[in-house]
């Protein structure tokens, strides 16, 4: 291995790292850190892609230009002060991703999918991590807290139990009316630490040309300890999904599984739902059915470019309703924010995109993987996030429809 590839390897591997620890980790409560993780992936991607001496197709330029040229569109409907935050997001991360993603596209296959199993690998490590650390301290109260870290997530809460800041403890619920602390790892909050752990399961389970059991298994108890449900069901598909296709090619068999499936999963969602109602969770369905309600009402107030995709200011008070609004879905939240120009902007690179190579390839892995993340990132809000501008900008790289390079081939 070369140096040049040992650096590449490890640059790589830093900005996966700032990915996971942008997507809202305690540790962003300090200014100086915040800064660095939102800034350093920008100045790591510029070395990478002069690493890869940027000559990238015709098409792709023009493509990347349209898209700078249509991102200034958005920024009329932005309140002053909100410009850097929008030009950091969708001016250079995006852009800089999107054309970095595409130079690797034309080396070969591993190398056009090394950031995301990059990323899955550093996952799985703080998963390991979160689930020793969920059994030792807060399950078994082995290890008492080392610290106190100070929280910015709930307003009524300021300060978090640290455990050598590598684990934090910062949800608790009762599931069958026993109360249990989740597993969040590093992160802000359970919904968060359960995104970023099924984003990695995603890649493992569809994308990484040779499967680990270990990943797998490791990735998919951690989804289940972060007592979310919303990974419940995920892990619910994903057994329903291997199921369909050990039988899939005994046509027999199939026909006698399938009602047994649906019923299964209709019977094991029935059940996580019933307990989510029981443990206090009909508060929350019934305010985000509120919340994507009041989302469409902005948003077909402001159809076009919506009330400001970036801003520090709440939704509601944009809008002129005074309340918190867009804290529970990122699809409706872009729409009430972004309008139609930005949603489709979505739509197009996590689903229309990914959909529209796989039929022509006849290859539906990577879009089956963009459905499921399309999927979770719609009730999670990440619209900002630069795990979601990741997995975006992996869709827009293929916009020109050109297969991505064998490594045999190469």
């Amino acid at each position: 291995m070369s140096f040049n590839e040992r650096i590449r390897i490890f640059l790589e591997y830093a900005l996966a790292f700032c990915i996971i620890l942008e997507f809202n980790t305690p540790y962003t409560v300090f200014p100086v850190v915040k800064r660095t993780i939102q800034i350093m992936p920008v100045f790591l991607l510029i070395v990478l892609i002069l690493m890869s001496h940027y000559s990238i197709k015709k098409s792709i330029n023009v493509y990347v230009l349209f898209y700078l040229v249509g991102a200034i569109v958005p920024m009329y409907a932005l309140e002053n002060g909100a410009y850097l935050g929008y030009i950091k997001s969708f001016v250079a991360i995006l852009p800089l991703l999107w054309i970095y993603l595409s130079l690797r596209k034309s080396v070969g296959t591993s190398a056009y999918l090394s950031i995301f199993l990059k990323y899955s690998n550093l996952m799985v490590v703080l998963a390991v991590i979160s689930l020793i650390m969920w059994l030792l301290c807060s399950l078994m109260h082995i290890i008492p807290p080392t610290a106190r870290m100070p929280y910015e997530w709930a307003p009524n809460k300021f300060f978090i139990p640290s455990y050598y800041g590598i684990y934090f403890e910062t949800q608790s619920i009762a599931p069958f009316g026993v109360k249990l602390c989740r597993n969040t790892g590093i992160f802000n909050e359970g919904p968060m630490y359960n995104m970023a752990l099924c984003s990695a399961l995603i890649l493992e389970c569809f994308i990484r040309p040779v499967k680990s059991k270990f990943k797998i298994s490791i990735l998919a108890i951690t989804v289940f300890s972060t007592l979310t449900t919303t990974g419940q069901f995920f892990l619910l598909f994903l057994c329903g999904w291997y199921l369909y296709k050990k039988i899939i090619k005994q046509r027999v068999l199939l026909i006698f599984m399938i009602p047994l499936l649906l019923y299964g999963a209709f019977i094991g969602g029935s059940a996580l739902m019933t307990n989510k109602i029981e443990s206090g969770g009909y508060g929350s369905v019934n305010s985000r059915s509120n919340d994507i309600q009041r989302c469409i009402e902005i948003g077909f107030e402001h159809p076009l470019v919506g009330v400001g995709l970036v801003t520090k200011e709440r939704l509601g008070g944009l809008s002129g309703i005074g309340k918190e609004v867009g804290y529970s879905n990122s699809l409706f939240t872009v729409f009430a924010r972004g309008g139609v120009y930005s949603l489709l902007l979505y739509i197009g690179g996590l689903l229309f995109i990914p959909y529209r190579y796989s039929r022509k390839y006849k290859d539906y892995h990577w879009f089956i993987a963009m459905l499921c993340f399309f999927l979770i990132f719609t009730i999670t809000i990440s619209y900002l996030k630069y795990l979601t501008l990741l997995f975006l900008a992996w869709g827009l790289s293929n916009i020109n429809m050109v297969k991505w390079k064998d490594d045999e081939e190469t």
